[in-house]
């Protein structure tokens, strides 16, 4: 079994190897957990009148730079990165 796969990014395949496109998958996964909790919080924000965009924004940013929150979310990313590859190499029996 080869150690290298593809990694697709539009319509260019690159290959890499497995622990990168992990990495890239799971880094993926954070941004797009970071900017549902972008929407979350400034929504929250201006629908509750606490101040609007700008104040929902350094909520978020606030929110952001835990190193706990950022920590929690790039351990599931990994968890669960990992997890759909291991998956996918038993095969389905």
């Amino acid at each position: 079994m080869s150690d290298r796969t593809q990694l697709a990014i539009g319509r260019n395949s690159i290959s890499v190897p497995r622990l990168t496109k992990r990495a890239v998958e799971a880094g993926v996964a954070t941004a797009l957990t970071s900017c549902v909790a972008l929407v979350i919080l400034v929504l929250n924000n201006v629908l509750t009148g606490r101040g609007g965009w700008m104040n929902g924004f350094d909520v978020w940013l606030s929110y952001m730079r835990q190193p706990a929150i950022l920590g929690t979310m790039i351990l599931t990313a990994l968890v669960t990165s990992l997890f759909l590859a291991w998956q996918r190499g038993r095969g389905a029996r």
